[in-house]
């Protein structure tokens, strides 16, 4: 057996200011007032992981603090699986911040663990964390020697092995209380301690220092949860100030559809509608969804369309963190284009439309669909843009370009132009029945017209 083990040390502090100019040194504090990560500003300062925090505010009176979160922690830890379970099957979470990557399934694939390394490192290099890694014939071997930062990887497990003897009792998983028992006995390694006989230990030691030890050597089976792919996307963006603007939401927005993209581009899939929830600290999520007729992976694209959204929104107050979630993908369309036809343009039918109900709102941009009806407000209908419809036009004579919404009683005198055409619904009834003209007005607007029986005078349309 052979594993990976990849350490990342400031995941939430990391996914807070990957897409921001911030040159201010950032910790995270957690609910023991303790650091427990910190930017290089941070660090160059003299910040140092589990300093307290009073320490750390008299060497960095500008200190900026984050609270510590674990959900946020977790989130970022499940992003950084689903990213790399593109490349490799067996993948089980070490929350808060490690990951198990099984590897001896996976070598024969990528010929050889340099094959598979330079796989993992392309997808590791799309994110914005730091990280820690080495390999080991056990889980625990693998943990134990990214903590001490090897930074190797290497498919010879008895050297792992022979390295990992002269690592020290708190770089282990053995509870505190254990590592100052052992200390007291004068073990400070785990050589030390694994030369030691089991008898003994297991006189002196409760059951979980053995365990511990079993799954070290790989004696005991080593149980791990491996993760499942997530059915579509979703990744949620902690801000790292408050923003008041719809336009300021570009940059994080961006950096999630970025994310959204490289899935879609691996899958060889896109989307047709997103999901975003912009987060406050008093109201309610703000549930914005952006759709597109034609299916869609571009970043560029999609954020295009997510700015038109913005701009038509208010915000109740400040946003606080956003949320982009796509339900399922789908296969890209197969354009079968004329090699003859010459170029129209860069934006399909289905992208216009896109973008017009991205402005306008969906309900504004509407398709055509002639019906078997005489009167004009009767002879249309609506339906979605570019759906197919009943195209068979009748054998008329001149319409107008614009219909009015109900007709209105002709107040003026007209020269008529040319009509009668007489149009009637319901069986030609009499009562019924319309006798259409062309006519001008005054003012020089061409009119249609059209008399009721009782002889009354109405305008239905305007001709451009």
């Amino acid at each position: 057996m052979l594993y990976l083990y990849l350490q990342f040390p400031a995941l939430q502090l990391e996914s807070l200011t990957s897409e921001t100019t911030v040159k201010l040194p950032i910790a995270v504090v957690d609910e023991k007032h303790q650091i427990v990560q910190c930017n290089k500003q941070a660090t160059e300062l003299g910040i140092k992981l589990g300093m307290q925090l009073g320490t750390a505010a008299g060497l960095c009176p500008n200190l900026q603090l984050i609270p510590y979160q674990i959900d946020a922690q977790q989130q970022a830890l499940q992003s950084v699986a689903q990213q790399l379970y593109q490349v490799s099957s067996d993948i089980a979470l070490d929350p808060p911040s490690g990951l198990y990557l099984r590897l001896c399934n996976m070598l024969a694939l990528y010929q050889g663990i340099n094959g598979y390394w330079q796989a993992v490192t392309a997808e590791l290099a799309l994110l914005p964390y730091q990280y820690f890694y080495a390999t080991g014939g056990t889980p625990f071997i693998a943990k134990c020697l990214a903590r001490l930062q090897l930074n190797s990887v290497s498919d010879n497990v008895s050297s792992s092995f022979e390295i990992v003897k002269r690592s020290p009792l708190n770089a282990t998983e053995l509870d505190t209380d254990i590592q100052q028992q052992l200390t007291r006995l004068g073990i400070h390694n785990l050589g030390q301690l694994l030369n030691l006989a089991t008898a003994e230990l297991a006189r002196r030691f409760d059951s979980r220092l053995l365990n511990y030890l079993g799954q070290l050597r790989g004696d005991f089976y080593h149980a791990l949860n491996y993760i499942q792919p997530q059915q579509g996307f979703s990744r949620y963006l902690e801000l790292l100030y408050d923003i008041t603007d719809t336009k300021g939401l570009t940059a994080p927005l961006s950096s999630l559809l970025t994310q959204l993209e490289q899935q879609l581009t691996r899958a060889n899939a896109r989307c047709h509608q997103l999901q975003i929830s912009l987060f406050f600290r008093a109201k309610p999520a703000l549930l914005l969804e952006v759709g597109s007729a034609q299916a869609e992976s571009s970043a560029k694209r999609w954020l295009t369309l997510c700015q038109h959204h913005l701009e038509r929104l208010m915000l109740p107050e400040p946003v606080t963190g956003l949320k982009l979630k796509v339900h399922s993908f789908t296969r890209p369309q197969q354009l079968n284009d004329d090699l003859f036809q010459p170029q129209q343009g860069n934006v399909s039918a289905l992208q216009l439309v896109a973008t017009l109900q991205a402005k306008l709102g969906n309900a504004a941009v509407t398709g055509l669909n002639l019906e078997n009806q005489h009167w004009p407000e009767l002879a249309s209908s609506q339906h979605s843009p570019l759906m197919s419809a009943n195209q068979q036009i009748a054998a008329l004579t001149l319409r107008p370009a614009f219909l009015l919404a109900k007709p209105l009683p002709l107040n003026e005198t007209i020269e008529i132009n040319s009509g009668p055409e007489r149009l009637c619904q319901d069986g030609w009834q009499l009562h019924a029945q319309r006798d259409y003209f062309v006519g001008r007005s005054k003012t020089g607007q061409w009119l249609w017209l059209y008399r009721t029986p009782e002889q009354r005078w109405f305008v239905q349309g305007l001709f451009s």
